[in-house]
């Protein structure tokens, strides 16, 4: 009870600025009281003469405060003299240190600027974006290419004052209550494009609840559980998302090569593509990535040797190695096993060209070991059973799947799971400290294995990639590109994030321009990677290529130039 009790004030010490400057006056008020007392008492018997209370206060508070007006010198005995060093020297700590480091900036919070509790300005047709965390950063990164103004409403004015720190010009901030309608009134949500709720799911549901009546855009939450989905749909969300899910997915897609087109091609996450051309159409372009497997005829060779152009169509747009991107890489890069590839072309011809190159010879059973059976190890798990791929999980809670019982940093558990004999491993906990240590440990145990890891953090990413991870899911950049897809469906869709700011999009023609590929790049500055039209495809146009209404364009460029591209097209 005492541990509880200590534990308690010691949370609420650290955690209130207010609590710690109460205790340190308490302190100092203690301090004062006790010197007086020692004054009082040891003065006249060290130097033979009387001495009032308030006297010794008056004598104490000089000295502290180091004014020493001097009315009771010169001291006779050397421990009053030694006294009055000890009340200096505190008096010293407490003036020059303690008050500059917790006075100073309490009083500065408290002069601070608030934060607004309403735009400067009428919103219309913006995107309302509840809560700050990373997804919202990530969120935010995402809508860039788009011209939507954005708008962050947060509960708490150091959350509103740190987030319009780190945003700066990108988005409005304001904060409020979440049950005040005057809030919700003050935001415009009557008039916003979009309202996505980034809160936990009680808030999220009571936050729906409150704005349903009046939000006449779409209303998107993002659950942490997918469990809870249900209740948000009764709640009126339109959308409810989980970046859990996808993650799970995409790591799963990127741990085995199969010639199923559905887990290679990155635009598989939306359920639909603005100008999608007809199911039946394989002619339509789709960028796929690539992992390259021991054993098959593509490891070990050049890039260029494959001629994967001439023979099957495709472009390569980006090189991943180890954590490492590189745009339009040359013909002379070495495709060893933590290459991962990712291609631009025709559907029609994703099955001959994996089939051909990329498959590893011999048809044994693989092995595929999923750390941690929560969301993201759920989706990853029904991802390769769905694949034909022998999945064992390790988790602390029994699942009516195969498993072992205890924890994935546990080598005694990897062993147990067969670790040596595992193709692949999905590291799916939600610590990311526990992700790295585990992944230090499977590649140690197996050197050969693919590793596949979940972070939290993107100062994670580099560490689990340093550790022996192979790929590595950021999931608020996942989720953010997830939300951004559903947001910006009918105005372009974003299929990937490039690690240098660029990022890969689908854009459809709307105006009849009659322009050329090298027009639209000039003028935007962005680069067309591929034209997707009725009646043609073309990977890497030409610049005299001519671009009609109803061309879907693949490009790549960062935001101000996208930005630009979709004015002009």
């Amino acid at each position: 009870m005492i541990s509880a009790r200590g534990g308690l004030f010691w949370r609420i010490f650290h955690v209130s600025r207010r609590a710690k400057i109460v205790s340190y006056f308490l302190l100092f008020t203690a301090q004062i009281v006790a010197y007086t007392a020692v004054f009082h008492y040891a003065y006249p018997i060290l130097e033979k003469k009387p001495i009032s209370w308030p006297t010794s206060l008056l004598f104490v508070l000089e000295t502290v405060t180091t004014l020493g007006y001097g009315e009771l010198l010169p001291f006779e005995n050397e421990i009053t003299i030694l006294i009055t060093i000890g009340m200096l020297i505190t008096g010293i700590i407490l003036i020059f240190m303690i008050i500059p480091l917790l006075l100073v900036p309490y009083l500065s919070s408290l002069f601070q600027r608030a934060p607004p509790r309403k735009p400067p300005h009428t919103l219309t047709g913006h995107v309302i974006i509840v809560g700050y965390g990373e997804l919202t950063r990530s969120l935010i990164e995402c809508l860039s290419v788009s011209r939507l103004p954005l708008l962050i409403v947060v509960d708490e004015p150091e959350i509103a004052r740190r987030a319009a720190q780190e945003i700066g010009t990108e988005a409005y901030v304001i904060w409020g209550d979440y049950s005040e309608p005057s809030l919700w009134y003050d935001a415009g949500v009557r008039d916003a494009y979009t309202t996505i709720i980034c809160e936990e799911e009680r808030t999220s549901a009571a936050i729906i609840l409150g704005i349903r009546a009046s939000a006449t855009g779409k209303i998107i939450t993002v659950v942490d559980k997918l469990s809870l989905d249900r209740y948000l749909r009764y709640a009126g969300a339109d959308y409810v998302l989980s970046a859990k899910h996808v993650t799970g997915q995409i790591l799963a897609r990127h741990a085995a090569l199969t010639t199923h087109i559905d887990t290679i091609v990155e635009e598989t996450l939306m359920d639909r593509f603005p100008g999608e051309l007809p199911p039946d159409a394989a002619t339509k372009l789709r960028i796929i990535n690539i992992p390259i497997v021991e054993g098959s005829r593509a490891a070990g060779k050049n890039l260029g040797d494959l001629d994967l152009p001439g023979t099957y169509g495709f472009s390569t747009l980006m090189i991943s190695r180890g954590g490492h991107f590189r745009l339009y890489p040359t013909g002379e890069e070495i495709l060893d096993t933590s290459t991962m590839l990712f291609l631009i072309g025709q559907v029609s011809r994703i099955e001959d060209l994996v089939t051909r190159e990329f498959m590893p010879k011999g048809d044994g059973q693989e092995l595929a070991i999923i750390g941690g059976f929560g969301d993201v190890g759920l989706s990853a798990y029904r991802e390769l059973t769905n694949l034909g791929i022998e999945c064992v999980a390790i988790d602390q809670k029994a699942h009516d799947i195969t498993q072992v019982l205890g924890n994935a940093e546990d080598e005694a558990a990897l062993r147990e799971a067969h670790i040596e004999d595992a193709k692949f491993f999905i590291i799916a906990l939600n610590d990311d400290d526990l992700n790295i240590f585990t992944t230090l440990i499977a590649r140690d145990l197996n050197p050969g294995l693919r590793i596949l890891a979940r972070a939290n953090e993107p100062a994670s990413v580099p560490k689990l990639y340093r550790a022996g991870a192979d790929y590595v899911a950021l999931l608020p950049s996942i989720g953010g590109q997830v939300i951004g897809g559903v947001v910006l469906s009918d105005i372009v869709y974003v299929i990937l994030n490039l690690p240098n700011a660029q990022k890969v999009v689908r854009k459809k023609v709307e105006m009849s321009i009659s322009r050329s590929v090298g027009w639209v790049e000039k003028q935007s500055g962005v680069r067309i990677a591929g034209i997707e039209g009725i009646s043609r495809s073309v990977v890497s146009p030409e610049k005299d290529e001519l671009l009609v209404e109803g061309d879907s364009l693949i490009a790549i460029g960062y935001a101000a130039d996208l930005k630009r591209l979709i004015d002009i097209v």
